[in-house]
C-alpha cells in the first residue's frame, strides 16, 4: 500500500474547525487537542494520516503556533501521534489499544422524533421493494465576473487525470456495473471525514448520499419530506432556479428577505408560520454574502422545532474562508435531527464534476437511500473513485490551501478596485468567505441597464433585481471573482465604474450633475 508515500507529498489534512464549547471560553491548546483527539478516536483521522504542520494548522484555524505545539506535545506523550524530525506529524500507526471509540459519533439509540416517525411510516411500504432492486456493490468561457465563473484554471488537472486513469484501470473493472444508489461507501466515508475537518459536522457515513447535483438533492428532499402544497421558505434574493424547482415539485415557495443577521425569521413567521421547510446558505448567502449569526441560527432552529419543519442548509464553497473562524454548521448545532446538509465540490474543483452530497438525519438514512434507489439513480462510478482518492491521498487538502490563498488575493484585488474605480454611492457587500460578492446601488439605479451596458464590454455580472422574487428596491450586481486573475478583476470593475458614471445611468438618475456626467467627472472612493 503506497498511501504513506503519497501522503508525504502533500501538506497534511485540511482542518479549519476546532472542538470547543466556545471559542472565547476554551483555551486554544485545549481546542486543538480535543479536535485531534476526537478525530483519532472517531476514526476520522486514521492511523498513518499526515497532520498539518504546527505553522499551517495555526494559520488555518486562527490560533497561536504555541498552542498547536503544546497540544501536539501532549498528544505525542499519550502515544496518539508521532512527530518525525524533518518529516512532520502523523497519527500513530498502530494506535495504543483502546484508542478507537467503539461507539459511533452519532448515538443510534436516540429515539426518532415524531416528524421522522411520520416520514418512516409513510415510506415503509416502499422499502421492501427498493431492497429487491438495489445492487450491492460549461463547454464555453463565461465572461469576467460572472457568478458561476469558478477557478478551474487552478485545479490540478494532471493529478486528476492520473486518478481518473487509475479508476478506469483493470483493477476496477468490477465497477463498470451499476453503482450503489447512495454512492460508493469509500466516497461517503471520505466526505464524512472532510465535513468533520472543515465544518465540524459529525455524522455516520450512511447518512451521506452522493448525488449528481445540489438540485437533485433538493428534488430528493422534496419527494421524501414534503407533501403537495407544503410551504417552503427560500432566500430572497437567491438562486433563481430554486422557486421554480419547488413549484414544479408542487410545493409553495415563499420568499423571505435578509437583514444584517441573516434570514429574517420573524418575517418568515409572518409570511408562512406553517412552512414545512426552509432552504438557506448560513455561512455566506448567495448573492449577498451575509453570514447568519449564531443568534439568528438559534432562532431558526427554534422555529423548526416548534413547527416540525426541516432546515436545508446549503454548503457551497464553505472551505474558502477569508476572515475569522467559521461558525459551526447549523447541522452541528441541531445535532442532525432537523437539518439536512446539501453541498458540492464543483465550486472548489470544477463544475463538470457533477458530484454533490446530501447529509440526512440518521433515522431517515434508509428512507432517503430507498427513494434514490427507486428512482434508478446513481452517480458516475469512475468519478467517485477518483474523488475518493483525491480526498484520501491529501490532494484535496493541498488544493484547498492553495485555492484559499489565491482567492484571498483576488478578493483583495476586488476590494481595491471597488475603492479605486467605483462611485462612492456603490457599496460592496460582505466578502468574508467564498468567491462571490454583491455590489449594491441606490434604488434609483437601473441595474438591468447597467448589466446590458457592461455585458457588451465583456463583463458578466448579473443584476440583483433579476434574482429577487418578492423583494423590492434591491439594485446592484451579483458577481464572482474566484475564476478571474487580479488584472481581469480590476479591468472589469473599471468598466462597471465607467458605465455607472455615464450620462444615461448617473445623470438621469440624479446621482451626478448632468454636466459632470457628460464630462466624465466623478468622485472615486
Amino acid at each position: 500500500m503506497a498511501e504513506p508515500a503519497l501522503m508525504k507529498q502533500v501538506s497534511g489534512v485540511f482542518i479549519q474547525s476546532l472542538q470547543g464549547d466556545g471559542h472565547a471560553a476554551v483555551a486554544q491548546r485545549v481546542r486543538v487537542y480535543r479536535t485531534v483527539l476526537e478525530g483519532v478516536r472517531s476514526g476520522t483521522l486514521r492511523p498513518g494520516t499526515r497532520l498539518p504542520s504546527a505553522r499551517r494548522l495555526a494559520a488555518d484555524c486562527a490560533v497561536s503556533r504555541g498552542a498547536v505545539d503544546e497540544a501536539f506535545e501532549q498528544l505525542q506523550s499519550e502515544g496518539l501521534i508521532e512527530r518525525r524530525v524533518g518529516d512532520g506529524s502523523y497519527v500513530a500507526n498502530p494506535l495504543p489499544a483502546g484508542t478507537i471509540a467503539p461507539a459511533p459519533a452519532v448515538p443510534t439509540e436516540r429515539p426518532a422524533s415524531a416528524s421522522a416517525k411520520q416520514v418512516i411510516e409513510r415510506f415503509a411500504p416502499h422499502l421492501g421493494q427498493w431492497s429487491r432492486l438495489e445492487v450491492a456493490t460549461e463547454l464555453f468561457a463565461l465572461p469576467a465576473l460572472h457568478p458561476r465563473n469558478v477557478p478551474t484554471q487552478d485545479f490540478p488537472l494532471d493529478i486528476w487525470r492520473r486518478l481518473m486513469n487509475r479508476a478506469w484501470s483493470e483493477e476496477f473493472r468490477s465497477h463498470l456495473n451499476y453503482g450503489p444508489s447512495a454512492g460508493l461507501p469509500q466516497l461517503r466515508e471520505a466526505i464524512q471525514r472532510h465535513l468533520s475537518l472543515t465544518r465540524g459536522v459529525f455524522c455516520e457515513a450512511r447518512q451521506v448520499l452522493v448525488l449528481n447535483s445540489p438540485m437533485q438533492a433538493v428534488e430528493l428532499i422534496a419527494r421524501v419530506l414534503l407533501e403537495p402544497g407544503d410551504k417552503v421558505w427560500l432566500e430572497d434574493p437567491g438562486h433563481a432556479s430554486l422557486p421554480v424547482l419547488f413549484e414544479v415539485l408542487r410545493a409553495r415557495a415563499v420568499g423571505v428577505p435578509f437583514d444584517a443577521q441573516g434570514l429574517d425569521v420573524a418575517r418568515g413567521r409572518a409570511l408562512a408560520l406553517d412552512a414545512r421547510a426552509v432552504y438557506l446558505h448560513p455561512l455566506g448567502q448567495h448573492p449577498t454574502g451575509v453570514r447568519t449569526t449564531a443568534e439568528r441560527g438559534a432562532e431558526l432552529l427554534r422555529w423548526a422545532t416548534e413547527q416540525g419543519a426541516w432546515i436545508i442548509e446549503g454548503n457551497y464553497n464553505t472551505e474558502i474562508i477569508h476572515d475569522g473562524v467559521p461558525p459551526p454548521a447549523l447541522h452541528t448545532q441541531d445535532g442532525g435531527e432537523r437539518v439536512l446538509l446539501v453541498g458540492t465540490f464543483e465550486g472548489v474543483l470544477f463544475p463538470s464534476l457533477r458530484l454533490a452530497y446530501l447529509v440526512v438525519p440518521l433515522h431517515l438514512a434508509d428512507t432517503f437511500t430507498a427513494m434514490r434507489g427507486l428512482l434508478g439513480e446513481h452517480a458516475h462510478v469512475a468519478t467517485q473513485l477518483a474523488l475518493t482518492a483525491f480526498i484520501d491521498e491529501g490532494h484535496m487538502s493541498a488544493h484547498l490551501r492553495e485555492l484559499r490563498q489565491r482567492c484571498r488575493q483576488r478578493r483583495t484585488a476586488l476590494q481595491e478596485a471597488v475603492k479605486r474605480h467605483l462611485p462612492a454611492w456603490v457599496r460592496l457587500g460582505p466578502v468574508a468567505e467564498g468567491m462571490h460578492a454583491a455590489l449594491h446601488f441606490p434604488a434609483s439605479v437601473p441595474d438591468v441597464e447597467v448589466f446590458r451596458a457592461i455585458r457588451k464590454r465583456g463583463v458578466g455580472a448579473v443584476p440583483l433585481s433579476s434574482i429577487c422574487w418578492h423583494a423590492r428596491g434591491i439594485n446592484g450586481l451579483a458577481l464572482g471573482y474566484g475564476g478571474a486573475e487580479e488584472a481581469t478583476i480590476a479591468s472589469a470593475i473599471r468598466i462597471i465604474g465607467e458605465v455607472l458614471r455615464s450620462a444615461p445611468i448617473a445623470a438621469v438618475q440624479g446621482l451626478l450633475p448632468a454636466a459632470a456626467a457628460q464630462s466624465g467627472i466623478g468622485e472615486n472612493r
